[in-house]
């Protein structure tokens, strides 16, 4: 569609001689509501009785509403709003003079969800209240009781309704789960004071189907009338009278109302055109974005809104291009989630709302201006299509994993009221279990490319912040205040800076970063054919120590304005995960083993009977000292104990505590000496051989006899030490000489 056609349509004509008209009916049925109010504001003491003596709130609205819609919505209201080609479509005023008591239902429904905000019990209430005046207006009333019909009918109804809801609920939850986007969005001017208010009208356009209608009006209701050609008009007046209603609820002033009528005629005469075809978002020329569609297992799409409708309507396609190719749908989501090649088109008709998306992950890559075509079919052979070319841009700035252990955004378990980024094991997503430690030399995996809407990344730098324990997380805006990981590697700024590049004969590759090793410098290759060598971005392993404790690691990418910005631009994106980093080892030591320290004769007669303590330290100091007692900064592993006949055979020893440090203290460190119990050993039945010849186990030793052994003391935390995974681990050695003297 022309831009001036466009224009035209969003611009309706407030000086319409009809539309004045009903401005004037329904600024007579304000004014009664607003003079007692006037009235009101005048005496308090009246105002207070009024209160007291009031009925019921809930009462009171239904009644208000009927005060102000029952005289607006008549026969000559209708006329007025159905316009010269609407009137000449809906026929005679008899034929259709049913539909009009149903749309003052719709005007009142609206209304009343709208007033304020509403859950989703709220919105079943009254839709009760809905379907009761629908079903008095066809003559047909509902029962008191109800019969069982009618309480399946009314159940129906609520199924469909939970059913149209989901989605809108999806999408709340992920605006609260993912809303690090919001402030851009703000800032771009996408979000503003009318965000969200066609929710409620979204919700009832998916739930008031041909489906549902049987419910809805009674089955022999909807059989008397879905024979009528009018039928299809009727559902679309309801929907826009469904909005109309919610405009006028949340109408600040009178200038508003007068807005919200301008609107409700576009819209309902739009439903008396043979065919519509318009795409409203992405306008031509934006910079589109995307975001999750949680109503559709929550991908990563771009939506398209805009309308596709009339008394003739049928169906409609979207479809995609890039460049000059051809037009394509792989990428197309309809608005019930289905994709082609299954579903190539969708038959609800939509007006003003969503038509579909672009799911994100599907498009081409690397291409940054894309052309949307809508094609709208009706009976007749009759066909109109509307086309938009948007930008889109590659923001691809993230931090996937640090030493290959996931990053997940979940409450923060020292602050569970805070929601951050954050590193757990692979199989720990449950938000409430702590974080992982990771230490030692490990890779950062994630992506920095920015490409599109006319701007192009220069560079992309890694930076850590050391952030306490004792406050939630900060967001950081930019790498400038934390401490380098890597130098920048920079964009384009020369020839020794390639977007890609290779050895012949081999096509080069791109020396972005996507989903690829973020900690990475410019290198060379070394090549056997054509040039000696090119550029090549290489990445490796960030050596982490010597630093320990709580830490936000941080990659910013930045861009400039194409085509000549100043270099190196500005902050395009940043992305940040919260790791606790830990590069100190166990503590381990034994002291003496019944009594015996280290090298001395032990005599198995003095443990006849009894167990030698086998007293030491197994201990891992906290990460950080002032923080609370819990994982990952409580980060001890375990310890077991083992022993060795002369450097041969050996056994296990049973740890007395092995999941907890010796001696159990908080924070430390660890006294040296006395330590505590490691184990108490049944010294007797491990070593003692028995009267000989031989020994009955070839690590002990017969009466009589005497052998050095060795005891082992192993001690581990829990820290993923680089991207393998091992702990931080210790082992320390203790002789003693055994002497059985049994």
């Amino acid at each position: 569609m022309a831009d001036e056609s466009r224009n035209a349509k969003e611009e309706f004509d407030l000086q319409d001689k009809e539309l004045q008209s009903v401005l004037a009916q329904l600024l007579a049925v304000y004014q009664p509501v607003l003079e007692r109010d006037l009235k009101r504001s005048q005496s308090a003491k009246d105002l207070t009785k009024e209160t007291l003596e009031a009925t019921q709130p809930c009462d009171d609205e239904i009644e208000l509403a009927n005060q102000l819609f029952g005289r607006f919505v008549n026969v000559e209201m209708a006329m007025a709003v159905l316009g010269a080609e609407g009137r000449q479509a809906a026929g005679p005023a008899e034929r259709w003079k049913w539909c009009v008591e149903h749309i003052r239902c719709c005007i009142i429904f609206g209304w009343l969800l709208c007033r304020g905000p509403r859950n989703f019990r709220a919105y079943v209430y009254y839709l009760r209240r809905y379907w009761i005046c629908v079903r008095q207006t066809l003559g047909t009333p509902v029962s008191n009781p109800w019969t069982d019909d009618e309480r399946q009918d009314f159940q129906t109804l609520v199924k469909s309704l939970a059913d149209a809801y989901r989605p809108y609920l999806s999408k709340e939850l992920a605006s609260v789960d993912f809303p690090l986007g919001i402030p851009g969005e703000i800032e771009a001017g996408q979000i503003d004071c009318y965000e969200g208010s066609e929710s409620a009208a979204a919700i009832f356009e998916r739930m008031l189907t041909t489906e549902t209608a049987p419910a809805l009006l009674g089955r022999a209701a909807f059989a008397e009338h879905a024979k009528d050609p009018f039928f299809r008009f009727c559902r679309c007046w309801c929907l826009c009278s469904i909005r109309f209603g919610c405009c006028l609820a949340r109408a600040r002033n009178l200038v508003d109302v007068a807005r919200c009528l301008r609107t409700y005629f576009r819209c309902v005469r739009n439903c008396f055109r043979p065919l519509l075809a318009d795409i409203d978002t992405p306008a031509t020329g934006v910079c589109a974005t995307s975001g999750v569609v949680a109503a559709c297992a929550s991908f990563n799409g771009i939506t398209i809104t805009g309308t596709a409708a009339g008394g003739a309507f049928t169906h409609y396609t979207l479809s995609y291009r890039w460049g000059l190719g051809p037009w394509v749908n792989d990428a197309v989501v309809y608005p019930n989630c289905g994709r082609p090649p299954a579903q190539s088109s969708s038959n609800v008709a939509v007006a003003g709302g969503v038509l579909g998306y672009l799911d994100r992950f599907l498009l081409p890559p690397g291409e940054t201006t894309f052309d949307v075509l809508l094609d709208v079919f009706g009976t007749g052979g009759l066909h109109l299509t509307d086309t938009t070319s948007f930008k889109l841009k590659t923001l691809a700035v993230q931090v996937k994993e640090a030493a290959q252990v996931n990053a997940l955004v979940a409450p923060d378990p020292f602050h569970p009221a805070s929601s951050t980024k954050l590193i757990k094991a692979v199989n720990d997503i449950n938000p409430a279990v702590p974080e992982l430690s990771i230490g030692g030399a490990f890779t950062i995996t994630g992506s920095a490319y920015v490409v599109g809407c006319d701007r192009l990344m220069t560079q992309y730098v890694l930076a850590h912040y050391a952030v306490s324990p004792a406050a939630p997380v900060p967001l950081f805006p930019d790498a400038s205040g934390g401490v380098p990981l890597i130098a920048p590697v920079v964009y384009g700024d020369n020839l020794s800076h390639p977007w890609s590049s290779g050895c012949p004969p081999f096509p080069p590759t791109p020396n972005t970063i996507l989903n690829g090793n973020l900690v990475a410098a410019w290198s060379t290759e070394t090549c056997f054919i054509g040039p000696p060598s090119v550029p090549k971005v290489d990445g490796y392993a960030w050596g982490s120590g010597p630093l320990n404790g709580r830490y936000v690691l941080l990659v910013e990418a930045r861009d400039r304005a194409l085509p000549g910005g100043l270099y190196p631009g500005t902050v395009a994106a940043v992305d940040q995960v919260v790791v606790w980093i830990d590069n100190r080892n166990p503590d381990a030591a034994i002291l003496s083993i019944g009594g015996i320290t280290g090298c001395g004769d032990l005599h198995l007669k003095a443990y006849a009977g009894t167990t030698a303590a086998i007293t030491g330290i197994a201990y891992d100091p906290p990460i950080d000292a002032a923080a609370p007692q819990q994982e990952p900064n409580d980060n001890f592993g375990g310890y077991a104990m083992s022993f060795q006949k002369n450097g041969g055979a050996g056994g296990s020893i049973p740890a007395l505590t092995p999941n907890l440090r010796v001696p159990n203290v908080w924070p430390g460190p660890p006294p040296a000496a006395p330590g505590g119990v490691l184990a108490n050993w049944d010294i007797v039945a491990a070593l003692d051989g028995g009267p000989g010849p031989a020994p009955t186990n070839p690590w002990q030793i017969v009466r009589g006899s005497r052998c050095a052994y060795v005891i082992a003391l192993t001690v581990w935390d829990k820290t993923h030490v680089g991207d393998s995974g091992v702990h931080h681990t210790i082992t320390k050695l203790y002789a003693i000489n055994v002497i059985n003297d049994l």
